[in-house]
């Protein structure tokens, strides 16, 4: 009876170390690894400031394509001092982001809860896809589009536009971004199965899939309905004001014997986010990787040239598409 009954308390004390250590684990790595597991960061007890200012800079240092810069490490040092007298969260925000640009580049920012406030309103007035069919020539006017916004409505808006075009133009200038997934999902009718452009960074390539009409790794994992279509010339237009899923979508095309792009070189934000989500409504965008496209050619914060530099692209795209047979 001794025996089982030292069993018992030897069993318990072992199950109330490990609960301690789990909680430990939770308390101090809980923000940052929960924030790179499921994108959201993991607070237990009080989200002070000085845990949210550590957790952010923590990712920007493990994540961030320049965390290795002097850069970085000047504006770290300002963060932590910042960090160590700030009563409010509000107090931090400024020496953040500058830490959190300087680690990952102009590609990133720290998004206050106001920031994301005005964000959110800004979604309902989001331009939506649109489909114009002059002969042959099918045009798809691809615009920005929020993470939050109904990216498989608009997906399925692209989709049944471009399925049965026997000639096509990818319109994505003024776009500045946002989820790549259901532009490529939209698109997808366009690419040929496989590896569209790859994420690259220290971790190693990381690539954006077509498989069908379904899109993996870049942004949102979207599937439309619609048939393959991908043996037809198409045109793709871009300008200054092309950026980040925008461009990753140009690159999507780079290297298709049957599509050419023109216009004015991009934005320059060739590169890859992460976005953290805080319990504060805040919102950290992380540069994480350069945008690489399927012939191995590297970009990232400098603007991308389209195949053919001209000033009136649409023109040039339609000479082309003459060009190639369409009416």
């Amino acid at each position: 009876m001794w025996g089982e009954t030292m069993i018992k308390k030897i069993l318990l004390s072992v199950f109330v170390v490990i609960i301690a250590a789990v909680v430990a684990t939770v308390y101090f790595l809980g923000p940052t690894m929960g924030a790179m597991l499921v994108g959201r960061p993991i607070f237990l007890g009080h989200d002070s400031p000085k845990r949210y200012g550590e957790a952010i800079l923590t990712l920007a240092e493990t994540q961030g394509i320049y965390a290795d810069s002097q850069d970085f490490a000047r504006a770290k040092v300002e963060a932590q001092a910042a960090i160590k007298t700030a009563e409010t969260r509000e107090e931090l925000y400024a020496p953040l982001r500058k830490a959190v640009q300087a680690a990952g580049g102009k590609h990133s920012n720290l998004l206050t809860p106001q920031d994301n406030a005005e964000a959110e309103e800004a979604i309902a007035g989001d331009e939506q896809p649109s489909i114009d069919k002059h002969g042959d020539i099918v045009t798809v006017k691809v615009p920005a589009v929020s993470r939050k916004a109904d990216v498989q409505s608009y997906a399925d808006t692209i989709a049944a536009g471009v399925e049965d075009a026997a000639c096509a133009v990818v319109d994505l200038r003024g776009n500045g971004g946002g989820d790549m997934g259901p532009m490529l999902a939209g698109l997808s009718p366009f690419l040929p199965d496989g590896d569209a452009l790859f994420f690259h960074s220290a971790m190693g390539d990381s690539p954006v899939t077509v498989d069908g009409t379904s899109t993996s790794g870049g942004g949102t994992s979207l599937s439309v309905d619609a048939q393959k279509n991908t043996d037809i010339p198409i045109a793709v237009l871009v300008d200054a004001h092309t950026a980040s899923s925008a461009e990753a979508t140009m690159l999507a095309f780079k290297g298709l014997e049957n599509a050419v792009s023109f216009g004015q070189p991009t934005a320059g934000y060739a590169t890859a986010n992460a976005v953290y989500d805080f319990p504060d409504s805040s919102s950290l965008m992380l540069t994480i990787a350069q945008d690489m496209d399927r012939n191995g050619e590297v970009y990232g914060d400098e603007p991308v040239e389209p195949d053919r530099v001209v000033d009136d692209a649409a023109a040039a795209a339609q000479a082309w598409l003459l060009q190639q047979g369409c009416r």
